[in-house]
């Protein structure tokens, strides 16, 4: 039987709106992995489409609970990184790497910072250059265009994405991760929108595309990499792990518009798990 897999998930904490955290636990759960908390920061919301939004810090609990975990003798698969409350919250998660991880730990780095060609509110170009301090430690990185451009010093482009474009982009990020790259939301045609996969050591390459949907769905990004990250851990092939978690997303997507949940609820992930919950049975069969 399969050894379970474990991750250490280093996102922060929204009580309300489903992302980060809330999305990470219950979507590496039913990827088959076994998912462990470190909360970056505690928010009331997360901060797309609320105000006077509640946060809290948590860079003083951070290095106190890794170095917990590594008396207890835990071991870690991944270490798997998002939001950060701040630039110097990266140290914190280099140290916490040097503490916890092993040669067998693949570090997954997802940059959230930005999206729709602007950084996210309290953050800038601080943010920008501590994540690509971090993603050169990177065996995954999981950045939306947006992110690209900033991490690469390539201008964002609103629309359509040509090929010479998502090149552009991908080799910038392969000059900071010499491992697999996915790259969200990329819009190739007219219509489409989905992820780009490179692996930069054997040259593959993927593209993975859903059904475009006007406006903005948050959230998607953290479940993206979420289910990347832990099919990737699990073994699953660059092809496999790409589509079967875009079809996560296009599922929690399609069912948020048509029950018109509000948008800043965050997607309907709950009710596509039973069918992404069968695909990741059938991928390791």
């Amino acid at each position: 039987m399969e050894e379970i897999k474990r991750i250490a998930a280093i996102h922060d904490l929204s009580g309300f709106g489903k992302c980060s955290l809330t999305v990470a636990l219950p979507i590496i759960s039913a990827s088959g992995v076994e998912c462990a908390c470190l909360p970056t920061a505690l928010l009331s919301t997360h901060t797309g489409g609320f105000y006077d939004y509640t946060l809290k810090d948590l860079s003083d609990e951070m290095l106190p609970i890794a170095r917990h975990w590594k008396r207890e003798g835990l071991e870690f698969d991944g270490i798997y990184s998002g939001y950060l409350a701040s630039a110097r919250q990266e140290a914190m998660l280099e140290e916490i790497i040097d503490i916890l991880a092993t040669e067998k730990t693949k570090i997954i780095v997802d940059p959230v910072m930005a999206d729709n060609g602007k950084y996210y509110s309290n953050l800038g170009d601080e943010m920008c250059r501590a994540f690509r301090r971090i993603c050169r430690r990177a065996h995954i990185i999981t950045p939306n265009v947006t992110e690209a451009a900033l991490l690469t010093g390539l201008p964002f482009r609103m629309g359509q994405h040509d090929k010479e474009y998502i090149d552009a982009l991908s080799n910038g990020l392969s000059e900071l991760c010499s491992g697999i790259i996915a790259i969200t939301g990329v819009c190739p045609e007219r219509g489409s929108v989905g992820v780009y996969a490179f692996n930069t050591q054997t040259g593959e390459e993927c593209l993975s595309l859903r059904a475009e949907r006007e406006g903005v769905f948050h959230g998607t990004g953290d479940i993206f990499a979420s289910a990347f990250s832990s099919l990737m851990l699990r073994g699953a092939g660059l092809k496999e792990a790409l589509e079967t978690a875009v079809s996560l997303v296009s599922s929690s997507i399609e069912r948020t518009a048509e029950r018109s949940t509000p948008r800043r609820n965050g997607v309907d992930f709950e009710s596509a798990l039973p069918e992404y919950i069968k695909k990741v049975s059938d991928l390791f069969k």
